[in-house]
């Protein structure tokens, strides 16, 4: 019988496939990148905070290969009443072996409680997470009193120093709902030891599952040389699946195809239209939309972490923190000047960054920014550095977000239905593709910032800082192109 495991388990539940693949086709996976080792290294120092919850515990070792060593040592301590709590307890039971994060005994029987570097334990993957758990735990014999999920408090405010740990984390009681499970478990263990006795995998198309709860590894390999609809229905913004389904029992499965009197909203409409003719929507009022902005004109991206456990006094688990922006300043003659700021000390960056932008914007003229993410941010910093709360409630009145301005003005049939600037300005100016850089997007920032903390003088730490600063000047100046090839198309340009 091949041994399943409990993260296998829960990639069984997502896509049986994935879980074969782990099995027996493990190479055909895509490794985890830098953003994921962080993720995966942010989990361990949660865990290994949370069994201060439960002091005078000891920790079963052993590599993960090193099953039958870490069972007899689990069992050696079950069988020991000094030892109060075990901390990655192995356990096995008709074939699923398990590492519980930590077995605190409770009276005669045990509690079982999984640490989740998280704020929310009722999520439905945790809840199965520690379902499976408590099968395994219950049917080897122990006596669960409490079973549940340990996450961090997202109102826990961090006064500096050493951290509260009862006031840190919150447990979610799971033991109902695992009783509830139990026969469902013990079923669908059945059913995947079953599948992982058969010579060939089981054949199951891609969708939605391949990317919830978690992206799979292996969807590159399972997607290599399929051909996607050109104009597919996953371009129409926002599609409600229900709608989708209609479609899909009519057999249509790209854009054009869908009949003239089926019910879209505007904007499906719109996208319609724009696939059918091969031409851009534009609305008329387009031109006097971008004659709103004041000259002159301030481009403006931020970028934010969120660590789990806060670093900084008066912050809170996962609250966003900013530590960069980047500021393209242009005149109405067209002339162009960046100016940005990076913190690169492990100290809370919020007072110098609120400085730096406050001096960088003057006093007059519009800030552009693509989405309300910049206005959150200047939320916090305006609560985080009080002395500057006037000065950043003025700059968040000069705020001139594009987004909905190309949202509700312009549609060209290449942005495939994102309005993401991403999509955006390879579709208005294909010349200026986005640049292929290190780092790409707002969660390899935030994770390759969080991970350069730990070492901020050291040569991969400004390597690191250099990456950044290449990536959010590259948004600012994306948000400047699109806003001046807008200018070039709309009827009655401003001038």
């Amino acid at each position: 019988m091949t041994r399943l495991s409990k993260s296998r388990f829960i990639a069984g539940q997502q896509c049986p496939l994935r879980l074969w693949n782990d099995v027996y086709r493990r190479d055909l996976a895509t490794p985890p990148d830098a953003t994921l080792q962080t993720i995966f290294d942010r989990g361990t120092a949660v865990g290994e905070l949370a069994q201060q919850r439960w002091p005078g515990g000891v920790l079963v070792g052993f590599k993960p290969w090193e099953r039958e060593q870490a069972i007899a040592a689990t069992n050696k301590l079950m069988a020991d009443p000094a030892v109060p709590a075990i901390y990655e307890a192995a356990i096995e039971h008709q074939g699923v072996f398990i590492r519980v994060d930590i077995l605190a005994r409770n009276g005669a029987g045990w509690d079982l409680i999984e640490v989740k570097a998280a704020t929310r334990g009722e999520k439905e993957v945790f809840q199965e997470d520690i379902a499976i758990q408590h099968w395994v735990a219950t049917g080897a014999g122990l006596d669960i009193r409490q079973a549940g999920i340990l996450v961090l408090d997202r109102n826990y405010v961090y006064p500096g120093g050493e951290y509260d740990l009862d006031q840190l984390f919150a447990f979610f009681e799971s033991r109902e709902h695992c009783l509830a499970a139990s026969k469902r478990i013990g079923e669908q263990v059945r059913a995947f030891h079953d599948m992982l006795t058969r010579p060939n995998p089981p054949e199951i198309p891609i969708g939605d599952h391949c990317f919830t709860p978690y992206e799979c590894p292996y969807y590159a390999h399972c997607s290599d040389g399929i051909e996607f609809p050109e104009n597919g229905l996953d371009q129409l913004h926002r599609l409600h699946p229900t709608r989708r389904a209609e479609l899909q029992a009519l057999g249509i499965e790209r854009i054009e195809n869908i009949p003239a009197d089926f019910n879209l909203n505007q904007m499906q409409e719109r996208i319609r239209q724009a696939v059918i003719t091969g031409q851009p929507w534009q609305s008329g009022k387009l031109g006097e939309t971008l004659a709103q902005v004041e000259w002159p004109l301030y481009y403006l991206d931020f970028e934010a972490f969120q660590p789990a456990l806060p670093r900084y006094p008066g912050t809170r688990p996962f609250q966003a923190i900013p530590f960069q922006f980047s500021l393209h300043y242009e005149t109405p003659k067209g002339e162009l000047q960046h100016m940005e700021h990076l913190h690169t000390e492990d100290s809370d960056p919020r007072p110098a960054l609120a400085h730096a932008l406050v001096h960088a914007v003057g006093d007059t003229g519009s800030i552009v920014v693509y989405s309300g993410y910049e206005r959150r941010m200047l939320n916090e910093l305006a609560v985080a550095v009080p002395e500057l709360a006037t000065e950043i409630e003025t700059v968040k009145a000069r705020l001139w977000d594009l987004l909905p301005v190309v949202r509700e003005n312009y549609y060209h049939p290449d942005f495939n239905g994102s309005f993401s600037i991403k999509a955006v300005l390879p579709a208005l100016l294909p010349d200026r593709k986005w640049s292929d850089l290190a780092i790409s997007d707002g969660m390899a920032a935030a994770t390759a910032y969080e991970a350069a903390l730990n070492e901020p003088t050291s040569a991969d730490a400004q390597q690191t800082f250099e990456q950044l600063r290449s990536y959010c000047a590259q948004d600012t100046q994306a948000m400047v192109d699109v806003l001046n090839e807008l200018r070039e198309r709309a009827p009655n340009r401003p001038n």
